[in-house]
């Protein structure tokens, strides 16, 4: 990452952070928390695929996709050039980005989405990327918090590893046939 990417991930993270706390803290009227961070978080992906060598036009983000084989619908999927490459999960801020600790609602739904092949969890203070239920980074905190923050929030620049290895996922092709046993398993459990 050069300096200018660096520049580039603060001045996104800053904006992000003040459009979240605007929108948290309205005064006029209030909504859900984690709905809040959804038109936050479509100008931080964007900003940030681009670091990662894509256009912000290259990666669109479509709201509420409904998978239908797994009764669930993940705030967001996300397309690389038209192809499908993943999906992104919001929670309310202060809930975290590791859904082993969730409880309830969330659980369930964790179950569920934890057989996708490339899942973001945000809940706009920390990302975490998982891989078929797997961690697949370490979890990227915010200097910050996205409710009070506002443009002083901050990211380290491990942020933009977990953006650069969500936003270059391609499927990988089975080697063994114990890896062709287990993509087919999670499939089964996907019909």
């Amino acid at each position: 990452m050069t300096g200018s990417d660096a520049d580039k991930l603060a001045a996104a993270v800053a904006a992000f952070g003040q459009a979240a706390t605007a929108t948290l803290n309205n005064t006029a009227i209030t909504g859900e928390p984690e709905d809040q961070l959804r038109a936050p978080i479509v100008t931080l992906v964007k900003a940030v695929a681009a670091l990662t060598g894509l256009s912000g036009q290259d990666i669109e983000l479509v709201g509420e996709t409904k998978l239908s084989d797994l009764t669930v619908r993940p705030d967001f999927a996300i397309t690389r050039k038209g192809v499908l490459i993943g999906f992104i999960e919001l929670k309310a801020p202060g809930k975290g980005a590791d859904p082993n600790k969730f409880k309830g609602h969330d659980k369930i739904q964790w179950e569920k989405l934890k057989a996708l092949p490339n899942l973001i969890y945000t809940d706009g203070n920390a990302f975490s990327l998982w891989r078929d239920g797997e961690r697949a980074l370490p979890t990227v905190t915010l200097k910050g918090d996205v409710e009070t923050s506002g443009k002083d929030l901050a990211a380290p620049l491990e942020l933009l590893d977990v953006f650069t290895a969500f936003c270059g996922w391609t499927p990988i092709p089975p080697r063994t046939p114990r890896q062709l046993a287990e993509t087919t398993a999670r499939l089964c459990r996907l019909l």
